[in-house]
């Protein structure tokens, strides 16, 4: 393995290393609300199967971010902290990936099946998971507010971390309707293809949450 992918393995099993705490506080606010079990552990595996899959770059490169330009590696509550504006990310990929899934009815997500056609939600009464996942969905990009709310109320960028995260999903999903227009799953119709809306796509759709997202949030730290 090269230095360079060592570095990343590592940095990775770090970030997941966040990820319990974080999906056990959120499942936290359905307990406190006096929830179903049920209902808190469809939360719980929803939150499980769509979230930290993937290569969590995106969630990663806030931690990069603020430790280039701090200059240190970040340690303890201060890294933990940054690691919670990176699982906002990734739960706003996870709202993104269940949504689009459903939309383009695809089957597969990251080697297994889209959440929407899980066959065995193993959460009685309910067999599958079918339409409920537009609820999850819902749910996924919520707990990014939850988090915001209860962690970074006091912090000097509070106001501008909701509003990266409120302009940023507008964007996405600008660059989405952009995308479900131009190649509708029924009626392909080459001619709507051009560069233009080519980029469009690729900026408003993946670069903004992806490249532009992570890194704001580093610099607003």
């Amino acid at each position: 393995m090269s230095d360079d992918k060592a570095i990343f393995a590592a940095n990775k099993k770090r970030f997941l290393g966040a990820w319990p705490a974080i999906a056990n506080e959120l499942t936290g606010y359905l307990k406190d609300a006096n929830m179903p079990d049920n209902a808190i552990q469809w939360f719980t595996k929803s939150l499980d199967y769509n979230t930290p899959g993937g290569k969590l770059n995106r969630g990663i490169s806030v931690v990069d971010t603020v430790e280039i330009l701090l200059g240190k590696q970040l340690e303890g509550e201060e890294y933990y902290k940054v690691a919670i504006l990176g699982w906002c990310i990734e739960l706003l990929q996870a709202f993104f990936l269940v949504s689009d899934d459903i939309m383009d009815q695809s089957v597969t997500r990251r080697g297994q099946p889209c959440w929407y056609r899980v066959q065995e939600s193993g959460i009685p009464p309910v067999s599958h998971i079918g339409n409920i996942a537009i609820n999850d969905a819902f749910m996924l990009e919520a707990s990014i507010y939850q988090l915001l709310k209860r962690h970074f109320k006091s912090h000097p960028a509070y106001v501008e971390f909701f509003e990266l995260f409120q302009d940023v999903t507008f964007k996405t999903e600008m660059g989405q309707l952009i995308d479900l227009i131009t190649a509708p799953e029924d009626k392909v119709d080459l001619s709507q293809f051009n560069l233009q809306r080519h980029s469009l796509i690729v900026i408003y759709k993946t670069a903004y949450y992806s490249f532009y997202l992570p890194v704001a949030l580093g610099m607003y730290w």
